[in-house]
């Protein structure tokens, strides 16, 4: 069992209750191979909890789940970065 971390940033006019629930969606299809080390929702345009998933310990994680690619330069480039040198795989939310 890989151990995966899941972040979802809302989309501009999606909701909290629409994004909780394609977040629950995709925790059904994960939790039956995986052991999910948490999850981190953030609203559109903003990444608080997507720093947060970066600075929690990184080396317990296999894969980060993302539900879309990021617009954010600087978050690419420290993601990019971390995946080099925590070990860990990102996959997006339409590769499962």
């Amino acid at each position: 069992m890989a151990n995966i971390a899941i972040y979802y940033q809302k989309n501009s006019n999606e909701s909290t209750e629409q994004a909780v629930l394609r977040v629950n969606e995709l925790i059904k299809q994960l939790e039956t191979l995986h052991i999910i080390k948490g999850v981190f929702l953030d609203n559109f345009g903003q990444s608080t909890e997507l720093m947060d998933l970066l600075n929690s310990p990184l080396s317990v994680i296999d894969y980060m789940y993302i539900n879309k690619p990021l617009e954010n330069e600087f978050d690419n480039e420290l993601i990019d970065q971390l995946k080099r040198t925590e070990q860990f795989q990102v996959r997006y939310f339409s590769e499962i």
